[in-house]
């Protein structure tokens, strides 16, 4: 269990943030993170890369040259960074822990460095869309990256609902772009019934069948970013992923956050955990809420 005392993001609270898609401006030398939960998530990513690399790493032919592109690129920017030391063909982490980078397994080795996961997404003409060549994704939610491997962005969203084929044409739009050097970013948010980063497909039912849905909820948030390679033409997708209990959060962040859950409707009540664990964590929040109007009021 990876867990943050306090939500590196609100981002049901931020108005750059609260409505969708919530794309911003990023500066370059902000692109990775290093958040309090950076050892425990590198340590688990290191594990998850050892006992199931079929599971969490995934390299088409067609994505080699973006892949060797992206880890120069990264390795760049851990240069200049404070947290990261660079020396040869060794990168000292934020943790202490010294990483050989090794070009023949760029993934890995970026796995190793980083608590992003790094998916690379190539402009696909046939379809006009870009498509998933490469990818280190540790903590999925609710997807399997072998199933999405090779497929362009709207087979990738086909099981999210509300997004049809207006959205699927601005996506693409906002891909092609995207600059060198200008970076997006956007926070993404969803509640969930299990303290576990790595939920592929089909594991968030099982462990939630397991401890059932009566609480406590965990708020995750994924700081998502989208950087340009000049060479490749290639779009690196940025996931940094944050888990924090519901109960930690103060009575007008739970507030804001149930007002939130409240507007998931139709379609999205089934993809987002189905109607009695949006209603038990609406619940759950509306009590944090009331406990601290009453410490206030009293």
């Amino acid at each position: 269990m990876i867990l943050m005392s306090r939500p590196p993001y609100l981002p049901f609270m931020d108005p750059r943030t609260i409505h969708a898609p919530g794309i911003m401006p990023l500066d370059p030398a902000d692109w990775l993170t290093v958040h309090d939960d950076y050892a425990l998530q590198m340590a688990y990513r290191e594990r998850l890369m050892a006992e199931r690399p079929e599971v969490v790493l995934g390299l088409l032919p067609e994505g080699e040259a973006a892949a060797g592109e992206l880890l120069a690129t990264l390795l760049a920017a851990l240069s200049a960074h404070p947290r990261w030391q660079v020396a040869g063909d060794t990168v000292r982490r934020p943790d202490g822990a010294e990483v050989r980078i090794d070009p023949a397994r760029p993934l890995e080795t970026m796995g190793r460095l980083v608590a992003e996961d790094l998916c690379l997404m190539l402009p696909d003409a046939a379809a006009g869309e870009y498509r998933l060549v490469a990818a280190v994704l540790c903590f999925p939610s609710r997807w399997l990256l072998a199933e999405k491997l090779g497929r362009p962005l709207t087979a990738i969203h086909d099981p999210v609902p509300e997004y049809d084929a207006d959205l699927a044409r601005r996506v693409n739009r906002m891909f092609e772009a995207i600059r060198p050097g200008r970076p997006l970013m956007r926070v993404n948010w969803t509640v969930h019934a299990v303290p576990e980063l790595h939920l592929p497909r089909g594991l968030s039912d099982r462990l939630v069948a397991e401890t059932g849905i009566g609480g406590p909820f965990y708020l995750r948030t994924e700081r998502q970013t989208l950087v340009r390679l000049p060479q490749t033409g290639a779009v690196c997708f940025g996931i940094k992923t944050s888990l924090t209990p519901v109960a930690n959060l103060a009575s007008p962040e739970a507030a804001a956050l149930e007002a939130a859950m409240q507007t998931i409707t139709g379609g999205m009540v089934g993809y987002k955990g189905g109607p009695e664990m949006l209603a038990a964590a609406c619940a759950q929040l509306r009590e944090i809420a009331g406990q601290g109007a009453e410490a206030s009021a009293s």
